[in-house]
C-alpha cells in the first residue's frame, strides 16, 4: 500500500508539474513565433525607410538640378557657377551612398558631364543649356518620373492651315 502511495504522489507531482509547464512551454513558443514576425517586420521597414531616405536625398539633388538649370537660363552665369560646384558635389557623394544600380547609372552620367557644364557656364555659353537636359532627363528616370521620348516634334507652319 505504501508503494501505491508512493507511486500516487509521483504522478500526482509530475501531473502537476506538466499542467504548469505545458502552457508556459505554448506561450514561450507563441513569443519566439512573435519575436520572429516582428524583427522581420523590422527589417522590411528598415529597407524601406533606407530606400525612402535615398530618393529624398536624390529628390534634393533634383531641386539643387532645377535651381542650376533656373540661373543658366536666366543667363545668371555667376550664380549658376556656384550652384554647379555645390550640385556636382552633392552628385559626387551621393554615388558614394546609394546603393540602387539605376541611380547609381545616373549619377555617373551626370557626373561625366560636370567639365562640360562647368566649361560652358565659366564662358557663359547658352548652349550650357543642351548639357543639363540630359541631365534632367537622367535624374526624373532615377526618381522613377515619366520621361518622354526624345522623338522631334514637325512643327506646325500657319500656311497648313493647322
Amino acid at each position: 500500500m505504501r508503494k501505491v502511495l508512493v507511486v500516487l504522489v509521483v504522478l500526482l507531482i509530475a501531473g502537476a508539474f506538466v499542467a504548469g509547464y505545458w502552457p508556459q512551454r505554448e506561450k514561450l513558443i507563441e513569443a519566439q513565433a512573435e519575436t520572429v514576425e516582428a524583427r522581420r517586420q523590422l527589417a522590411q521597414t528598415r529597407t524601406e525607410l533606407d530606400q525612402a531616405e535615398a530618393k529624398a536625398r536624390l529628390g534634393r539633388l533634383f531641386g539643387q538640378f532645377l535651381a542650376l538649370e533656373d540661373a543658366v537660363l536666366a543667363s545668371d552665369y555667376a550664380g549658376a557657377q556656384a550652384l554647379s560646384s555645390s550640385f556636382f558635389n552633392a552628385a559626387r557623394e551621393e554615388v558614394g551612398k546609394t546603393g540602387d544600380a539605376a541611380v547609381r547609372t545616373a549619377l555617373d552620367a551626370t557626373l561625366m558631364r560636370r567639365d562640360t557644364v562647368t566649361a560652358g557656364i565659366a564662358r557663359g555659353e547658352s548652349s550650357v543649356r543642351d548639357a543639363l537636359a540630359p541631365i534632367a532627363r537622367e535624374l526624373r528616370r532615377a526618381l522613377g518620373y515619366t520621361v518622354p521620348s526624345l522623338v522631334p516634334v514637325k512643327p506646325v507652319s500657319a500656311e497648313s492651315g493647322t
